[in-house]
């Protein structure tokens, strides 16, 4: 009895390729048994070629679901944190091992949603053609939320909670640590302490009611915000006195800034319960003359100078930096005082 022959199956050009792929990773193998995080071997295609039950276990999926998938997409999309395209392409363009941070990840029925830490060793030929890459899924949700939560606390506990402004201590614990780095590198001071204190405060709560009053600190505190840099620091003094901290300030600096926040007030329309709020600033401005100087000597300072523009007209910008009480005119009005070099960001 004569034997039949078996016709022997071509092996396509990319199961060479991912047979190739499989043997590189098998070189690593026994560390994916350790894995306490879900991970997949993907080939070019996206095509899982294998996975662990820490897989499974992340996205709540059997085993013999995942091996019927064509691709990791119709398991999970993973979009960039970045905008651009997904967190997958990014991978699969990768030279290099890859992390990616913070992916708002979504199981492909819609219903689940994950926080994910994404992780990947790429493969290539010897030609250095890529063949796929092991990615590494993490899910942090839980600690993510924990975070958020314990962020919120956070900044709670050093914010205003009307104005949303950072509280006295919060900016004044800021300055203290930044000056303590200062002197130990012998490194002059450029801080400059801006003082706001809205004009006739209590004849807005006496003609408009109190909430009036709230309404325009809030307001305020947001064109401050809004105008201010991220490195400035935007808090609450006390009742309706603010006051900013500004780092790498100059003296000609501080003083503008404290003129284009007056100036933005100003312009501002407060509009409460239909009617028009006249809403103005006096600003006192001083800095850190040098490494002995201290934040009370400066805040005084700058008290002083408010207390200045309180007295000569209101709405003003007054500063001093140890020689004495000097107005600060708008540009292009004339008579601007010499307050030293420019080179403030604002």
């Amino acid at each position: 009895m004569s034997a039949v022959a078996v016709p022997i199956r071509d092996i396509s050009e990319q199961e060479h390729k991912d047979a190739e792929l499989l043997a590189k990773f098998e070189t690593y193998r026994d560390f994916t048994r350790i894995f306490l995080d879900g991970f997949v071997l993907i080939n070019a295609q996206k095509k899982i070629l294998k996975f662990n039950q820490g897989l499974c276990a992340a996205f709540g999926v059997k085993a013999i679901d995942v091996k019927k998938l064509n691709t990791l997409d119709e398991l999970i999309e993973m979009p960039n944190p970045s905008g651009n395209g997904s967190a997958l392409d990014e991978i699969l363009k990768a030279t290099s091992p890859l992390r990616i941070d913070e992916i708002q990840a979504t199981r492909n029925n819609g219903e689940n949603t994950y926080q994910l830490i994404v992780g990947s060793y790429p493969f290539f030929d010897a030609r250095g053609e890529f063949l796929g890459a092991c990615i590494i899924l993490r899910d942090v949700t839980a600690e993510f939320g924990l975070q958020g939560k314990y962020k919120e606390k956070s900044i709670q506990s050093v914010t205003d909670p009307l104005t949303g402004l950072f509280l006295r201590r919060y900016f004044e614990e800021q300055v203290d640590q930044a000056m303590v780095k200062l002197r130990e590198i012998n490194q002059p001071p450029a801080i400059g302490i801006l003082m706001f204190d809205l004009d006739k405060f209590k004849t807005i709560n006496d003609t408009f009611g109190h909430q009036a009053g709230d309404f325009v600190l809030v307001e305020t505190a947001k064109i401050l915000k809004g105008v201010s840099r991220k490195s400035d620091i935007v808090g609450r003094y006390g009742g309706e006195e603010i006051l900013i901290v500004v780092f790498g300030a100059t003296r000609e600096g501080c003083c503008l800034a404290a003129e284009k926040f007056r100036v933005a007030i100003q312009q501002h329309e407060f509009m409460f319960d239909g009617k028009r709020v006249p809403v103005s600033t006096s600003v006192g401005v001083s800095m850190f003359i040098d490494l002995n100087d201290t934040r009370e000597n400066v805040v005084a300072r700058a008290d002083k100078c408010l207390y200045a523009a309180k007295a000569n007209g209101r709405n003003v910008v007054y500063c001093e930096f140890g020689e004495g009480e000097t107005r600060v005119t708008a540009e292009g009005e004339g008579g601007r005082p010499d307050l030293g070099a420019a080179g403030f960001g604002h």
